[in-house]
């Protein structure tokens, strides 16, 4: 069971996805009165439905209860009452070998049921997925043909607009470069539509001359196309991300906690410390990455040697994923801080929540390596 203490279930509650949490709460709040949120539902069960699903930074006992090395893993709260967040919830991990005996008991059903099997089997999905950034959730289920309602993803029309724009000039530029055309308008006009099918339905007929011009086959084609995607999204998405960083590191260095005594007073500076070294470790590789992307695609863009992409595309998928654990996590400490400080500068913080808060930062922003963050 997840008690909330010191408010931690409440500020699960954020309006929807971030990059760490699928808030079903507010969703249900916002938009349970909605014809597409009972009918095209992102799971099936009602309860399951009112539910967090989180990307969790395990603590030990956690990492040898699930018998591996992993840091993270998925976890899914269901509240004891979604009126009343202090109330507490039930957690399962995703991850666990008892998960669905685990689920299925305390949803009450069968492990056979339908709607049970279909709700597992898309959990298991997100599981997969590095971050649940709307645009990215989106994505994933419009490619895996999944009917699930716009109001789940809660993306504003001029994010997706803005969002649609960048991707579809990178992609433009591969229709143009992988077909060999020119720069005659004729040209471009054509491009940019077969830009606008491939952002929107990679699957299209239309698409088969350049999957062909790759020489990839049709799942390695549409796992490049949406690793690749990702990989925009990112570079997309940096900017941002190093603004809200930017401003968390400067909240934390000023912060000021009261009630500590001599040898708390050092530990916390200590984890202020590591928080810091953490967060830009995970910059500097977001940032190489994001670099390499880049001069790799600028490299595509001189020579216009489709075998150079093919080669960018198959890594895509990779990238896509490493790139999502570091934005992810930044995001995620970023954004809880933004989210909890109501978006104000704050002098001071009692102990007891330092203490609560602090910690979890440090082990979100933690990497099995730092020396891949050099």
């Amino acid at each position: 069971m997840a008690k909330d203490s010191y408010g931690k279930l409440t500020f699960l509650k954020r309006g929807g996805s971030t990059s760490r949490v699928i808030d079903l709460v507010s969703i249900k709040e916002r938009f349970g009165d909605t014809t597409g949120w009972s009918t095209d539902p992102m799971f099936f069960m009602s309860r399951l439905n009112k539910s967090f699903v989180v990307k969790h930074t395990l603590r030990a006992w956690e990492r040898e209860a699930l018998g591996g090395d992993r840091t993270s893993a998925t976890k899914v709260i269901i509240p004891i009452s979604d009126k009343d967040l202090s109330l507490g919830g039930h957690s399962i991990f995703v991850e666990d070998p008892q998960f669905e005996r685990q689920l299925a008991e305390h949803l009450g059903v069968t492990v056979d049921h339908p709607n049970f099997i279909a709700d597992v089997g898309r959990l298991r999905a997100l599981a997969e997925l590095p971050s649940f950034d709307p645009y990215l959730l989106h994505e994933f289920f419009r490619r895996a043909g999944e009917s699930i309602d716009e109001c789940y993803f809660v993306i504003s029309d001029d994010e997706l607009r803005r969002i649609t724009e960048y991707v579809a000039g990178q992609i433009d530029i591969l229709v143009r470069k992988a077909l060999g055309g020119g720069g005659d308008a004729a040209t471009l006009a054509k491009s940019r539509k077969l830009a606008k099918v491939l952002f929107e339905d990679e699957d299209s007929p239309q698409l088969v001359v350049l999957r062909d011009a790759l020489r990839m086959t049709a799942q390695e084609y549409r796992d490049g196309v949406f690793g690749w995607k990702g990989t925009l999204y990112y570079s997309w998405r940096a900017g941002d991300c190093y603004a809200e960083l930017a401003a968390f590191l400067k909240d934390l260095k000023s912060l000021r906690v009261s009630g500590l005594t001599g040898e708390d007073r050092a530990e916390i500076r200590s984890i202020v410390a590591s928080i810091a070294q953490l967060s830009m470790g995970r910059w500097d590789r977001l940032k190489s990455r994001l670099d390499t992307y880049h001069e790799e695609f600028e490299r595509f863009v001189q020579r216009g040697d489709p075998a150079a992409l093919k080669s960018f595309m198959t890594r895509a998928p990779e990238m896509f994923v490493e790139m999502g654990e570091d934005i992810g996590r930044l995001q995620h400490v970023a954004s809880y801080w933004k989210f909890w400080t109501k978006g104000r500068r704050i002098q001071s913080m009692p102990a007891q929540e330092a203490f609560d808060i602090l910690p979890d930062f440090e082990a979100a922003l933690q990497v099995t390596d730092l020396r891949d963050a050099a």
